[in-house]
């Protein structure tokens, strides 16, 4: 028992060191080399551009906020008398009256000029449209940097149906404008000089239309 007393202290001791070791161990579990208090969004976040195969979102229409810096751009400016709005319902609701009359015959929703949209659209082999329709035929309108000059490519909406509608950039055809041929614009679109995008109505769709977007994106490769 006196044995037992005496190496009381030393056991005490050997038990302190390795609690003490334990603890260092655990400490260097956490060195630093990556802030475990950055979220794992955030972090991903910095990988902007495209990579093959990856979609990456170029326009979230998920938030009333973000619906609420899109404006919308009739064919009164031409004297027309179509009419459309947008609201917010789970995406950016486009949806108004298409009308013929005075020769007018369009209706458009735009998103603010981001040259953004270009850096993390660069090395894309097309855009996509994530979308519920009506059934009627829509146009994306892609605008680029510093240029007079824009691009578009239609995609048939399903009615009723919620999907993703792939716009190839091959696909895409330049435009001045008032939406006629663009000669002197490159003949292939060029993702990394994209800084706004626009969805339109028109093609004698006359009367009411509703189109809801959820995002848009840009994809390399194969998605």
């Amino acid at each position: 028992m006196l044995g037992d007393r005496r190496n009381g202290p030393q056991l005490a001791g050997v038990a302190a060191g390795c609690c003490w070791a334990l603890l260092v161990v655990s400490c260097a579990g956490h060195a630093p080399g990556r802030d475990e208090t950055t979220p794992a969004a955030s972090r991903a976040s910095a990988q902007v551009p495209a990579t093959e195969g990856a979609a990456v979102v170029l326009v979230d229409l998920g938030t009333a906020d973000a619906v609420a810096t899109w404006t919308t751009v009739n064919d009164p400016v031409m004297g027309g008398r179509s009419t459309s709005r947008i609201t917010f319902d789970d995406g950016l609701v486009f949806s108004g009256v298409l009308s013929l009359e005075n020769n007018g015959g369009f209706a458009s929703a735009r998103s603010p000029q981001d040259p953004g949209l270009g850096r993390r659209a660069a090395g894309a082999t097309s855009l996509g449209v994530q979308a519920q329709g009506d059934g009627k035929t829509y146009v994306m309108k892609v605008g680029v940097v510093d240029q007079p000059w824009s691009y578009i490519q239609r995609f048939r909406t399903e009615a009723g149906v919620s999907r993703r509608y792939d716009l190839p950039l091959g696909s895409f055809e330049p435009v001045g404008m008032r939406l006629d041929p663009a000669p002197d614009a490159p003949a292939v679109l060029d993702p990394s000089t994209i800084d706004q995008v626009s969805v339109y109505i028109l093609d004698k769709q006359q009367g009411p239309f509703q189109i809801t977007v959820g995002a848009i994106d840009a994809v390399t490769g194969a998605a």
